[in-house]
């Protein structure tokens, strides 16, 4: 990833590590936190809640509490610079026992409320680090739009929010993204693409892709500086390097000496705009993540940490 010159790597930190007081784990963490401090590399953080409440579902009120202890706890440990403290709210959803039959979970004002707390809370442990939030594009054409658009509309407008992420992996999500856009904007928040790829689920696989993935890369950042976007993130970088799905530990780190030509694509984006913006285009760079991230007005990677999962099924899942 940090070959590919991208300006910042993205980590989706699983938060399992802390409930249960695995120094082995955190001490993971912290590595690779360093390895991209050390390579000079801007840092984003990514809420990914905790491994255990997909099996075991906790109430909302507990929910809530868990949420803000943790957001307060990784940006003080790790003061990132950018830190995404809600990842798709419809992704939390199987994770919250009473999501059907509590009314305030379905309530678009308290998510504003609790984006609001988390966007203070990292203010207080981080000062320097720029908070924002993502959305899943597919629910802009859902039966919950409404929902959705209400809250965008409502997080456009929230006090030391930096930035307003879409998380696009069709173009069916491209065109609701710009949609949305069109119509009613995002204030005065920068624009990310906190995730994207040509598509999601396990046909990302498929060899043909190594065809099709580089012009993907070529639109999707097009897309991105049309539409003002500050940051753009790919999100199943693993497949820079290969196409098979491992389980091994040997295929895998074999697998990630190899190059794709999606790798080169993006490679040549962060090199060219990676540094020195585009004219006409400010601020616009690329991420990585680990997975890695990609930002349009630096460039960067994303990178996802479960701790409490094999490090090979880590890297090939979503």
């Amino acid at each position: 990833l940090l070959s590919t010159g991208a300006s910042c790597v993205r980590v989706d930190i699983g938060y399992q590590p802390w409930l249960t007081d695995n120094a082995s784990a955190i001490s993971l963490v912290d590595n690779i936190v360093g390895q991209i401090r050390s390579a000079g590399k801007c840092l984003v953080l990514a809420d990914a809640s905790s491994e255990s409440y997909r099996s075991s579902p906790i109430p909302w009120t507990d929910f809530k509490a868990a949420w803000i202890q943790r957001v307060q706890t990784l940006a003080l440990r790790y003061q990132p610079d950018y830190y995404i403290v809600v990842k798709e709210p419809r992704w939390y959803i199987p994770m919250i026992s009473d999501a059907t039959t509590n009314p305030a979970v379905q309530d678009v004002n308290e998510w504003l409320a609790l984006t609001q707390t988390l966007v203070t809370t990292v203010a207080s442990a981080s000062p320097n680090t720029r908070v924002g939030v993502s959305v899943d594009a597919g629910t802009l054409s859902s039966i919950y739009a409404s929902q959705y658009v209400g809250y965008l509309e409502g997080a456009s407008q929230l006090p030391g929010l930096s930035f307003i992420g879409f998380d696009v992996y069709s173009s069916s999500d491209q065109t609701a993204t710009q949609g949305y856009l069109t119509q009613n904007g995002i204030g005065a928040k920068d624009l990310w693409i906190s995730e994207t790829w040509s598509a999601n689920g396990p046909s990302i696989y498929s060899p043909s892709n190594s065809i099709t993935d580089p012009q993907w890369m070529s639109s999707i950042y097009q897309f991105g500086v049309q539409n003002g976007a500050k940051v753009l993130i790919p999100f199943y970088t693993d497949l820079f390097a290969s196409y098979s799905w491992d389980t091994n530990s040997t295929d895998i780190v074999n697998n990630y000496n190899m190059r794709q030509p999606v790798y080169f694509t993006f490679q040549s984006l962060a090199t060219q705009y990676g540094i020195a913006p585009p004219i006409g285009v400010p601020e616009f760079s690329l991420s990585t993540s680990i997975v890695a991230a990609v930002s349009l007005a630096a460039i960067a990677l994303f990178v996802r940490v479960r701790t409490s999962e094999p490090a090979e099924k880590a890297a090939a899942s979503r």
